[in-house]
């Protein structure tokens, strides 16, 4: 048995917590699960080989739900990437339990955070294997962001966590959730009030869908005002992380914390990526020879190593006045958009689908937000005066403009707010059968 207090130094101290505590079975079990010799099991298990068997394909044999498989994808983060202060994650698709894996070479850390219509704020004692945050539903395609105090590393993972998890905390977000500090639409919904519903478990008396026409005219009422009346929304410091020049080598550090071959790395990559390349070409370019014919091999490559936009950057497209631009079909992270206009001041709306957002800018202006839905073109609307430049992955000094998007019509209103509704209804019916 696993001392609680031992930190998991590798993969197979994870695969050996999860069949000896949650599943209390023996290796020789096991293996006949997994259909591999009970020596190849253990040697896994004390970390001496790489685990060989997909990971999905595992979580599946030892009833994980997808939560064994990002523990074990999330145990190799810290080893693959360098630590730092902010990071992010959008769950696509359903709404469904998640929870945020948060690890720090400092013993205690700050987090604050935005979550849609939720701000998250807390302090941590972080133990010898982390800390957890739990979510009991996930508001779909709505990016989480983080911020830490001190740098370190953050996963994100699906599913139900077992409470058994050796020299870590468990928190439940909801304990710490309060009204977003954005200036939007629907922010009069989520009033001062939020947080005490949620503590005293009567989403009911929330009425967000219902309530969705009021808001609609009340934001269109409250755009009218000068700006000198409206409240001022936090304002995210800017991107301290991020890439303008290309490392490849880091590409190579993280495949082999991953613990995947160049084969594997290829055959992944075009599982979710439809991008087909050979382990030879992957091998060139980690060493730096030559330039890839594809050039979004590089942020195909990131997404499929979960680097979320840290190891690469992709430029798109470059206009100025209105245009469109269609992301890669794998994207959902952060983009960015430099913006310039020959007048000095200037003002463009971005379009994501039936949402929009205003953004003003004197100068030269790098701004960034996170992408969601890849069949959905982002469109810019700007006068004939303003360049632009579009990009996806995680550039530094950008300025985040996640926060205050608008709903075009009171339907796209109704239902992203019955969607967070629901959400909430499920986490709280989650926290109160795990309180």
């Amino acid at each position: 048995m696993l001392d609680t207090m031992v930190p998991w130094r590798s993969t197979g101290d994870v695969l050996r917590w999860w069949r000896t505590e949650v599943l209390g079975l023996t290796q020789q079990e096991v293996a006949e699960r997994l259909n591999v010799r009970p020596s190849a099991l253990s040697n896994w298990e004390r970390g001496t080989r790489a685990i060989s068997i997909e990971m999905a394909d595992l979580d599946e044999a030892l009833k994980g739900e997808q939560t064994l498989e990002g523990l074990l994808w999330g145990m190799s983060t810290p080893q693959g990437l360098d630590p730092g202060r902010v990071w992010s994650k959008v769950f696509p698709g359903r709404s469904r339990p998640v929870w945020l894996w948060l690890r720090s070479p400092a013993t205690e850390v700050s987090l604050e955070g935005e979550w849609g219509v939720a701000r998250l704020e807390a302090d941590f004692d972080v133990g010898p294997n982390g800390l957890f945050v739990t979510v009991g539903a996930s508001i779909a395609d709505s990016p989480v962001v983080i911020h830490l105090s001190e740098p370190g590393w953050a996963d994100f993972g699906y599913g139900e966590l077992p409470r058994t998890i050796p020299g870590a905390s468990i928190v439940d977000a909801i304990s710490m959730f309060s009204r977003s500090t954005a200036d939007g639409p629907f922010m009069d919904l989520f009033s001062s009030n939020l947080a005490s519903k949620l503590s005293a478990g009567a989403p009911e008396a929330l009425d967000l869908a219902a309530a969705a026409p009021q808001a609609v005219s009340s934001y269109m009422r409250h755009s009218d005002r000068p700006p000198s009346e409206r409240p001022i929304p936090k304002r995210w410091p800017l991107e301290p992380e991020g890439i303008d020049i290309v490392e490849r080598t880091r590409f190579a550090r993280l495949r082999r914390a991953r613990g995947l071959s160049l084969m594997a790395t290829a055959e992944r990559l075009f599982h979710r990526t439809e991008i087909e390349v050979g382990r030879d070409t992957l091998r060139r370019f980690e060493t730096d020879v030559g330039q890839p014919h594809d050039p979004v091999l590089p942020i195909a490559l990131d997404h499929t190593l979960g680097a979320e936009g840290r190891l690469t950057v992709l430029e798109l497209r470059s206009g100025h006045g209105s245009g469109s631009v269609a992301l890669p079909p794998f994207w959902r992270g952060p983009m960015w958009v430099h913006l310039h206009d020959e007048e000095g001041d200037g003002q463009v709306v971005f379009r994501r689908g039936r949402w929009h957002r205003e953004v003003t800018f004197t100068g030269p202006t790098l701004v960034s937000a996170h992408w969601f839905d890849p069949k959905v073109p982002f469109r810019i609307v700007a006068r004939p005066s303003t360049t632009w430049v579009v990009g996806v992955g995680r550039r530094a000094g950008a300025q985040p403009v996640d926060q205050n998007w608008v709903p075009t019509s009171v339907d796209t209103a109704q239902e992203g707010l019955a969607e967070t509704e629901q959400a909430i209804f499920d986490a709280l019916e989650r926290h109160s059968d795990h309180p």
